[in-house]
């Protein structure tokens, strides 16, 4: 068990660097650490901060809009005044509850249609809950036939925010099915159609439970109640 005196575990800190939510002295701290981990530890922990910042750079796409006429204007005024001041340096970092806020914002504006069987909880506050979680953890991996699979969870909150990149449409007449598999076996948490995979596929997946693996198969229309093909891919959630 680690003391609190005890420096936390490297791994667990890939997230809140990725995210900019730690102090400029953590951060230095970070960086002499990982100049003394090994090869594959420091491989590991930039592999999560990739995946991490992949992640909100899909869940900010998913919503990026023009700004309107009028504020365009506003802010060209406010130049010519001379009003326009510069941020110290401090406002500029990002904070975990800024992007937490952010992040469910995405979630709940840009979430594309995905069939999940879940639960009617807010997605803009359970993507809040995820992303701003002490625990808050992120594994990412290749699909089979292109593509890749992202989540951020937390076993704190018992939830976590899928993205899956590039990943091909299922063959006409199936779905994907994803299960949350534990020591009693596998539970769906959805199916995703062709017309629900996209470039860019967002879902929030609620109650994680004691699943030590997301599991995807390909399953007839509207899914089944347990797996009737071999897993394609996998997330282990540890």
């Amino acid at each position: 068990m680690t003391r609190p005196d005890e420096p936390a575990d490297l791994q667990s800190l890939a997230t809140p660097y990725a995210l900019h939510a730690l102090g400029d002295g953590d951060v230095a701290d970070i960086d002499r650490r990982l100049l003394g981990a090994s090869a594959d530890e420091a491989e590991e922990f930039f592999a999560e901060v990739r995946a991490v910042r992949e992640t909100m750079a899909v869940l900010a796409a998913a919503t990026a809009v023009e700004p309107p006429d009028h504020l365009r204007g506003r802010v060209l005024e406010q130049i010519t005044e001379g009003s326009v001041r510069a941020l110290p340096d401090r406002s500029r970092r990002w904070t975990r509850g800024v992007l937490a806020a952010a992040a469910a914002v995405a979630i709940g504006l840009g979430v594309l249609g995905v069939g999940l069987a879940l639960r009617p909880t807010p997605q803009s506050s359970t993507a809040d809950r995820v992303f701003a979680a002490s625990d808050v953890r992120t594994v990412s991996g290749d699909i089979p036939g292109g593509g890749r699979a992202t989540l951020v969870f937390s076993r704190e909150r018992d939830s976590g925010v899928l993205v899956m990149n590039n990943v091909p449409k299922p063959a006409p007449g199936t779905v994907y099915q994803m299960w949350l598999v534990g020591a009693d076996g596998p539970h769906s948490a959805g199916t995703m159609d062709a017309g629900a995979v996209a470039p860019s596929t967002t879902a929030v997946l609620p109650d994680l439970g004691s699943s030590r693996t997301l599991a995807f198969t390909v399953e007839p229309p509207g899914g089944s109640t347990y797996p009737t093909s071999p897993v394609f891919a996998e997330l282990p959630l540890s």
